[in-house]
């Protein structure tokens, strides 16, 4: 494949189709096949000639065949044998409804003969005839009375300019003082013109060390994968619930007696049948 302002290369099999524009396709043995926008063409060798086959279109062929060279146009009604030797140029185009329309164009010496797909109808037109098939049959043949191909090319407009009377040159007007603005710090202000209102204006000085390049401050990244593991140093620890135990209220009185439980206890343990029983009584678990 080449680039397109140089053309590509068309083998065998190719399916072709133009845009807004018309394309060309141009025979190695001479000669060549127009295809009008918004149309398609499927090109195939066959033998010594080749075999075109279209759809709702139109196209215009434009070349010479020898005598042992033929050429097959298919169309969606009809098949079109081109049989050499031969001058073929005229146009041929299909729309919507099936009327296939038959023009000739500058230079076309040879007959081409019409066959029905569906049918045995065969029809063969003179070289300066102009015909559509209506519906695409045969027997429903009439005059042309539209446009058949490719439609002409729109010319270029080109302006021209026109030369008028040129303009009068006026006489120059004594110029008022302009202050120019200089860059030498020493240079002098322009002299005040009469009634001119000076304007002062009081702004703060703001110093910044930051460079003035405006490109932003580095941003560091790291990559999660490449840290270390990290442990939280608090463990995860059940609550303890603390309960609060009832005690015996304390009088606050100085001369308070003690409990009798207590004081009982107290004087059981003092003496000799006191210490005998605790020791008895921590030999046999009581």
């Amino acid at each position: 494949m080449q680039p397109a302002g140089s053309g590509m290369s068309v083998y065998s099999g190719s399916e072709l189709s133009a845009g807004i524009a018309p394309a060309t396709l141009k025979l190695a043995r001479g000669g060549q096949v127009r295809i009008c926008p918004h149309s398609g063409l499927s090109v195939t060798t066959s033998g010594d000639g080749l075999m075109l086959a279209t759809g709702t279109g139109t196209l215009e062929i434009d070349y010479v065949l020898n005598q042992q060279a033929a050429d097959m146009l298919i169309t969606p009604d009809f098949n079109v044998a081109l049989v050499g030797p031969g001058t073929f140029h005229f146009a041929l185009g299909v729309n919507k409804k099936g009327d296939t329309c038959v023009k000739p164009l500058a230079g076309n010496a040879s007959e081409v003969t019409f066959s029905e797909l569906l049918g045995t109808g065969v029809y063969k037109a003179s070289p300066n005839q102009t015909f559509v098939f209506r519906g695409g049959k045969l027997d429903a043949k009439t005059a042309l009375t539209s446009e058949c191909g490719c439609p002409p090319t729109t010319p270029v407009m080109r302006a021209e300019v026109q030369s008028g009377p040129a303009p009068k040159e006026e006489a120059p007007k004594p110029a008022d003082r302009v202050a120019v603005a200089s860059d030498e710090a020493t240079s002098p202000l322009p002299p005040d013109k009469p009634g001119q209102v000076h304007v002062q204006m009081d702004t703060p000085f703001v110093f910044s060390a930051r460079p003035a390049s405006g490109r932003p401050y580095s941003v560091a990244k790291v990559q999660f994968s490449s840290l270390p593991n990290v442990y939280f140093v608090q463990e995860k620890v059940d609550p303890v619930v603390l309960f609060e135990k009832q005690q015996p209220a304390v009088s606050l009185k100085a001369n308070a007696e003690p409990p009798k439980a207590e004081v009982k206890a107290k004087k059981e343990k003092k003496g000799i049948m006191g210490r005998v029983k605790g020791f008895f009584g921590s030999l046999f678990h009581r």
